[in-house]
């Protein structure tokens, strides 16, 4: 199942198990019960720290994210290497100096994602040091008077722990999340974030999900991500075939519920933001997994299309390959 909220305390977590090669994977630490442990102080310290940056004005906060995913960019080359992976594979008309440029770029978003998600959980109104424009909100509205709910579809940019904090000020919402690996950091995101969702769901409870939707509630989560090719499908995704998770189709079905895109992005000047609501899928899902899934990457590579620097492209977007076919990341 997909979750919100790429660059949600990223640090604290990243990379994930899930996200690096077989053979580097470590058996995971059994991390102590009780949060005051000094297993935890690291942690704490860090956690402290960042809610510290998040009382700066805001665009000083930018500033620092910028100059810190920067130095991200140059202290992770493998990471960087992904990213260079992945631009290559979807952007094969680009020249090198253009994917170099976007490779810098995205790190630079993602570090400003960081210090946006501290703006996120700690701002009492983040209208007060910055704006966003919401467009479409009708069509969630529409939706929501058919009384089956709404499977609001986003995507891993790094604005979207920032945007659905504004979104929740227009309109309730539940989310679908990944919980973070360190548990203290879990602590933290979660009781932040339990003050502004109506419902925060376990990416993995899909019965979770199907309860909220029959509520008529609104149900955001981004299912840009590979996740094994179990319950996916090999779409292409820019032209290279990604698995891709087949739940949106199968929780619309389920559910009855309608289908909405929505994206988010950071905008000229700083300390602004754009969200953008689309009206309701029609004729979705087609009973057709390939074709549901092909559609979604298809909405997906458009909203990327519009920024792409502030994808999260550090993501091993096609870490599964069809039989036979080579790693794109070799």
């Amino acid at each position: 199942m997909g979750v919100i909220a790429p660059g949600s305390a990223f640090f604290l977590q990243w990379p994930t198990r899930s996200a690096m090669p077989s053979t580097t994977r470590r058996r995971r630490r059994k991390q102590p019960k009780h949060l005051a442990h000094p297993f935890y102080w690291p942690t704490w310290i860090g956690l402290g720290v960042f809610r510290a940056i998040a009382a700066l004005p805001f665009a000083w906060q930018l500033s620092v994210g910028r100059r810190g995913g920067r130095w991200l960019y140059h202290l992770l080359p493998k990471r960087r290497a992904v990213v260079q992976s992945n631009l290559h594979a979807c952007f094969p008309t680009w020249t090198q100096a253009e994917r170099d440029q976007v490779n810098l770029a995205c790190f630079e978003s993602m570090g400003m994602g960081v210090l946006e998600t501290a703006r996120a959980w700690w701002a009492k109104d983040p209208r007060s040091r910055s704006t966003c424009t919401i467009h479409g909100l009708q069509h969630i509205r529409a939706a929501l008077e058919l009384g089956r709910g709404v499977l609001l579809v986003g995507a891993h940019l790094h604005t979207a722990e920032l945007a659905g904090r504004f979104m929740v000020l227009q309109q309730p919402v539940a989310i679908v999340y990944r919980p973070q690996n360190n548990a203290a950091a879990e602590s933290v995101a979660h009781r932040s974030r339990s003050a502004y969702y109506v419902e925060l769901i376990h990416h993995r409870d899909m019965r979770g999900i199907l309860r909220a939707l029959a509520r008529n509630r609104v149900v955001w989560y981004a299912p840009d991500i590979d996740a094994g090719t179990k319950r996916s499908v090999f779409a292409p995704f820019f032209g290279v075939p990604a698995a891709s998770l087949t739940s949106t189709g199968r929780l619309a079905q389920l559910s009855g519920a309608a289908v909405v895109p929505c994206f988010y992005y950071r905008c000229e000047p700083a300390a602004s933001y754009e969200i953008v609501v689309y009206p309701a899928l029609d004729r979705f899902p087609t009973g057709d997994p390939f074709q549901d899934a092909l559609r979604i990457n298809r909405m997906i590579e458009g909203a990327i299309e519009r920024a792409p620097a502030q994808y999260f492209w550090q993501h091993r977007r096609f870490k599964s390959r069809p039989p036979g076919a080579p790693s794109i990341y070799a």
